[in-house]
């Protein structure tokens, strides 16, 4: 039984077999955000990062411009509480069409089409060579496992993905919902402080009289 065997050797050690980390699965591909600056994918935007992730496309007539207002509304306590610690990502699914300066133009509907403030998160609009998308998009888990509706970018999901790399936590959540029970799940994953996770301020420590 050799499956059997080499189970058995995997666990025979003093060590654990490492789970790979679930950012370790990211595509590392060059993309372009809607100010023309170019990055690498993982190294750039997403390591030792906070980051919340969706799909969109400029032409979207569905769910795209619901998912665009949401993000808009909640960069706001996002802001407040991690500032520049975290990231909201939102990538094209129609490369083709979205180029720089669509992706801008989208952009500025959201208040997005001028580089952040000190104290307010940045809202990158990605956009890539269609190629470079297609590997993206399927190494975050944004596909259906049905090819046609998969195949059709109208019927993509209405999902934010969102994690942060330096403690390897990683959720979704659903956009149809109130702002207030997505920025909770929010807050537990992207933060590392008890603060920050559940909004609870550390005891003070009574003294001695």
């Amino acid at each position: 039984m050799p499956f059997l065997t080499s189970l058995l050797e995997a666990f025979a050690g003093d060590e654990s077999p490492i789970r790979p980390r679930r950012s370790d699965l990211f595509a590392d591909v060059s993309v372009t955000n809607q100010f023309g600056k170019e990055f690498r994918f993982k190294s750039d935007l997403i390591k030792d990062r906070a980051v919340v992730i969706n799909t969109m496309f400029t032409i979207c007539r569905g769910s795209c411009p619901g998912t665009s207002a949401t993000l808009q509304r909640l960069r706001k306590p996002l802001s407040k509480l991690f500032g520049k610690r975290v990231t909201i990502l939102s990538i094209t699914i129609d490369p083709e069409n979205d180029t720089v300066a669509l992706m801008r133009d989208y952009a500025d509907i959201y208040d997005a089409a001028k580089p952040a403030s000190k104290d307010q998160c940045d809202w990158y609009f990605i956009t890539s060579t269609p190629a470079n998308i297609e590997t993206l998009r399927r190494s975050l888990g944004f596909y259906d496992l049905d090819p046609k509706i998969d195949s059709d970018i109208s019927r993509h999901a209405s999902l934010l993905f969102f994690g942060n790399d330096t403690t390897d936590r990683w959720a979704t959540s659903p956009v149809q919902i109130r702002d207030g029970l997505i920025f909770e799940p929010l807050r537990r994953i992207l933060g590392t402080t008890v603060q920050e996770r559940f909004g609870l301020q550390p005891q003070k420590t009574q003294q001695n009289a």
